[in-house]
C-alpha cells in the first residue's frame, strides 16, 4: 500500500478508498495534502486491482479547502504562485481524470478547493450536516482546484456564476436538489450506500465503464462527429475484450457474469 503523511491509502478487494487524515483543522489542505492527492489517484488509477476510488475525511469535516496558514501554500511571488499552482492543479487533473470510478462521502463542510474536489468525483454521496462552499470570492481570490471546469458541467451556467460570484454557502438539501447528489442519507446510513454503490460500480465491467466515463468528460470538447468516433473506437475496442464476450454468455446462460477486465 502506498504510504503517505497526510492521508491515508486503503485497498480492500477492488475498492481503494482515499482517507483525507488532517481533522484537527477539518482536512484543510496543506502542500503537501494538495501533492498526495494527486499522488493518492495516481496509484488507485495505476493499480490493476482497483475498480472504484472513495474518497472521505477523516472526523467532522470532508474538506474545508486549503490551509492557509500553511506558509508552504503561500508565495512571494506572482511567478513563484504559478508554479505552485501547476503542481496544485496537477493534482486537480488526477482526480477529474481517474479511469476508475470515483465516489465523495462527504460528511460536514466541503469547502473552496475541497468543494471542488468533492464535486470532481463520479459520485457524491452526503449526510444533511454536509455543505458545499465556493469561498474564493470571499478571499480576494479566484476559483481553482478544477472549479472552473466542474461548476460549469455539473450546473447550469448561471447558478455556477451564483455559486462562484458570491461565494455562498449550499446546504446538503439544497446541493440534491440542484442535482449534485448521488445520494442524501442519515450519517447511520452512509458508510452502506457508499460500500453499496462501489459494490454495484466494481461488478461491472472495468473497461466499459472506464471508457463511458471518458467519452462523457470529453463530451463537451468535442464535436458531434468527434464524439461518434471516440465511441466507435470504444466499442470495437469492447468488442474485442474478453468481458463482452462473457456478458453475452452470461446473458444466453442466464447468469451473472464475471468479469475480469480483459
Amino acid at each position: 500500500m502506498p504510504d503517505f503523511e497526510s492521508l491515508r491509502w486503503e485497498r480492500e478487494g477492488h475498492v481503494a478508498t482515499i482517507t483525507l487524515d488532517r481533522p484537527q483543522v477539518l482536512n484543510a489542505m496543506s502542500a503537501v495534502m494538495f501533492g498526495e492527492i494527486g499522488d493518492a489517484f495516481s496509484a488507485a488509477a495505476n493499480d490493476p486491482e482497483v475498480r472504484c476510488v472513495v474518497l472521505r475525511g477523516e472526523g467532522r469535516g470532508f474538506c474545508s479547502g486549503a490551509d492557509l496558514t500553511d506558509s508552504a501554500n503561500m508565495a512571494s511571488s506572482p511567478f513563484e504562485l504559478k508554479d505552485r499552482m501547476g503542481r496544485i492543479h496537477g493534482s486537480a487533473l488526477a482526480v477529474m481524470t481517474c479511469p476508475k470510478p470515483t465516489i465523495a462521502q462527504v460528511e460536514g463542510i466541503a469547502a473552496g478547493a475541497g468543494c471542488n474536489l468533492a464535486l470532481a468525483c463520479d459520485f457524491v454521496v452526503a449526510t444533511p450536516e454536509a455543505s458545499f462552499a465556493e469561498l474564493f470570492v470571499k478571499r480576494g481570490l479566484v476559483v481553482d482546484f478544477g472549479g472552473s471546469w466542474v461548476l460549469s458541467r455539473v450546473l447550469p451556467l448561471q447558478k455556477a456564476k451564483e455559486l462562484a460570484l458570491l461565494g455562498e454557502t449550499l446546504t446538503a438539501e439544497e446541493a440534491d436538489r440542484l442535482g449534485l447528489l448521488y445520494r442524501l442519507c442519515d450519517p447511520s446510513e452512509i458508510e452502506t450506500v457508499v460500500k453499496d454503490l462501489a459494490a454495484r460500480l466494481v461488478a461491472l465491467p472495468p473497461r466499459s465503464v472506464s471508457l463511458i466515463k471518458e467519452n462523457l468528460n470529453r463530451a463537451y470538447e468535442r464535436s458531434a462527429e468527434e464524439s461518434l468516433e471516440a465511441e466507435a473506437n470504444a466499442q470495437a475496442m469492447m468488442f474485442a475484450s474478453e468481458d463482452t464476450r462473457e456478458a453475452v454468455t452470461a446473458w444466453i446462460e442466464k447468469r451473472e457474469p464475471r468479469f475480469t477486465g480483459r
